[in-house]
């Protein structure tokens, strides 16, 4: 009886090994092109979200910005009022952001 069991088993197995590795091989060829299809479209898609949300380039020149005349009672220089609004202006211009200003008056805290 185990005899015949064992026979049955084996009697088509070389027909039921080359099923087995075509279904593997075709297997990881599957799972290979699709790692290769998501690959490509997440590629694809971050090229194309920095394209449209790219930062100015350094290379753009910063307009020196305008300096009002001081007030009579202002202790403040003149060369600290430009520093000020330097830095202020190129803060604004690092993170990108598209704020118009004007700075009117430097107060001493």
């Amino acid at each position: 009886m185990m005899v015949n069991v064992l026979a049955s088993i084996f009697e088509n197995f070389g027909e039921n090994a080359t099923w087995g590795g075509f279904t593997f091989i075709l297997g990881i060829a599957v799972i290979f092109l699709g790692m290769l299809v998501l690959v490509l479209a997440v590629s694809a898609l971050g090229k194309v979200i920095s394209a449209v949300t790219e930062k100015p380039s350094k290379e753009t020149k910063i307009e020196t910005p305008k300096v009002e005349e001081k007030p009579q009672g202002d202790d403040i220089p003149e060369h600290v009022r430009v520093a000020i609004i330097a830095a202020i202006s190129a803060f604004y211009m690092e993170s990108g952001s598209k704020n118009e200003f004007t700075v009117r008056k430097i107060k001493k805290l």
